[in-house]
């Protein structure tokens, strides 16, 4: 899958979600844990739209076994209670992006490496190019 497709179809749903008005809640659902609130009724529904997504992962990513299946999974669990306890979202919201990074988790990853690794294959280029390059006559104070 490549950036566009995953744009094509997050971005229509982050923004249709993000204008809908959010029923406050209030402090329902807040714990403190070292002076930092943390909203478990939300992090729970984050957790279970994690595990209930991840039996329906990409079977190239069940090619590769249990260990970094679970280890995939254990990513986007971090990603979304870290997501979750930062920017508050409203329940359905966070349980629908969990299903989301449930789901697709390991494309979005194997996107990531992608373009991390063009962005430092085209810098390496870039360096070995102009170490290679010979001052011009007169610059070489």
């Amino acid at each position: 899958m490549n950036f566009s497709h995953f744009l094509a179809g997050w971005l229509p749903a982050l923004a249709v979600s993000s204008v809908v008005p959010q029923t406050d809640l209030g402090e329902l659902g807040l714990v403190s844990l070292g002076g930092l609130p943390i909203p478990v009724i939300t992090c729970v529904l984050g957790l279970l739209g994690i595990v209930m997504a991840r039996p329906l992962a990409r079977k190239s990513e069940a090619e590769l076994g249990w260990p970094a299946f679970l280890l995939v999974s254990v990513i986007m669990l971090v990603l979304v209670e870290l997501w979750i306890v930062e920017s508050r979202p409203g329940w359905l919201f966070a349980f629908v992006v969990a299903i989301g990074l449930g789901f697709s988790g390991y494309s979005l990853l194997e996107l990531l490496g992608d373009q991390i690794r063009d962005f430092a294959r085209s810098i390496l280029e870039r360096a070995k190019s102009t170490i290679g390059r010979r001052p011009p006559d007169g610059d070489s104070k």
